[in-house]
């Protein structure tokens, strides 16, 4: 948290913004909520960062676009700090996020799932405010394209497929109307 708020690369705090905590006192807040739901033990929280192309954005908009990816991709259920550094020649965010959600008090699963979903929110994001997105290629020491996994995945896990599965499933066991009702 402190690497994240440092007043040399935030413009004195400018750039720090805090999803369901105050920025100020955020690491205090996030301990609370691990201690409210017995979960103070294991990983802490996550850190997460999104950066842009050299000299295609001003602060104001770095932040204002990674406060909206932190609204969207953890602001339902986590506490987030969103802080825009400005002290190197690309503008970039990060984020904070506490492992543990204020929300139910479940963990968040850092995955190749929500990997793939924040960079498919980041890019969202970027290309709404006619930014650059990077072209996709794979990572090292990784063959995952990251857009095709998040669109198979997409169409292969959620909750219709499921529900479809399951029906398919009791279809076929039934011999009767009544049977597949049962």
């Amino acid at each position: 948290v402190e690497y994240v708020e440092d007043s040399y690369k935030t413009e004195e705090q400018l750039f720090v913004t805090g999803i369901h905590c105050t920025p100020e006192i955020a690491y205090e807040e996030m301990s609370i909520t691990k201690s409210q739901f017995n979960k103070t033990t294991g990983i802490q929280g996550f850190h997460a960062f999104q950066s842009f192309k050299e000299g295609e954005v001003t602060p104001e908009i770095a932040h204002e676009i990674g406060v909206k990816l932190a609204q969207e991709m953890w602001g339902d259920r986590f506490e987030v700090i969103v802080s825009t550094h400005i002290n190197t020649n690309h503008i970039h965010n990060h984020f904070v996020i506490n492992s543990v959600s204020y929300v139910d008090g479940k963990k968040y699963y850092d995955n190749r799932e929500s990997y793939a979903e924040l960079r498919r929110i980041s890019d969202s994001l970027c290309e709404e405010y006619q930014l650059s997105v990077l072209k996709e290629k794979p990572c090292r020491n990784s063959r995952i394209n990251y857009a095709n996994y998040q669109k198979v995945n997409f169409q292969r896990v959620n909750y219709y497929t499921i529900a479809k599965e399951d029906l398919d499933r009791a279809i076929a066991m039934a011999y009767s109307y009544q049977d597949f009702e049962e």
